[in-house]
């Protein structure tokens, strides 16, 4: 099985290191970016089929930066893992594209949260792909 593209996004150094040995034994981390311009330019270069960012970033946001991307690459899906709680910065997340939305803590709950928004986004659109095949029933 391919093993999933992951693209990282973090202004703190030793955040988008920790992220990447936690995740590299399951995933291709194929690159990182510490601001959102970079994530823009990083996701448009390297076409990853998942990228996790931070929100609150220098030169762009993460939020602005996900409503970028998914202009140029739709199917891409964006976890955001952040330490902003505060609801309307969720909801504006997930208007911005978000698949899935983690608060920072626990590594371990990181990897299995990844796994949990990649079956749900992937069997979504499988789902999706079935109900655009359909026939309808005479």
């Amino acid at each position: 099985m391919k093993r999933l593209r992951i693209l990282l996004c973090d202004d703190e150094a030793q955040i988008l290191s920790l992220l990447q040995s936690v995740l590299e034994s399951e995933y291709t981390v194929i690159g990182t970016a510490e601001d959102g311009q970079a994530l823009i330019a990083a996701a448009q270069a390297l076409r990853p089929d998942l990228v996790l960012t931070d929100i609150d970033m220098p030169r762009m946001d993460g939020i602005e930066a996900v409503q970028e991307i998914r202009k140029t690459l739709p199917d891409c899906r964006v976890i955001f893992h952040t330490s902003r709680t505060e609801p309307e910065v969720m909801a504006a997340a997930f208007s911005a594209g978000a698949d899935g939305y983690l608060i920072k803590g626990s590594s371990q709950s990181l990897v299995s949260a990844i796994r949990t928004v990649v079956r749900h986004a992937w069997d979504r659109d499988e789902e999706l792909a079935i109900g655009r095949n359909a026939q309808p029933m005479l």
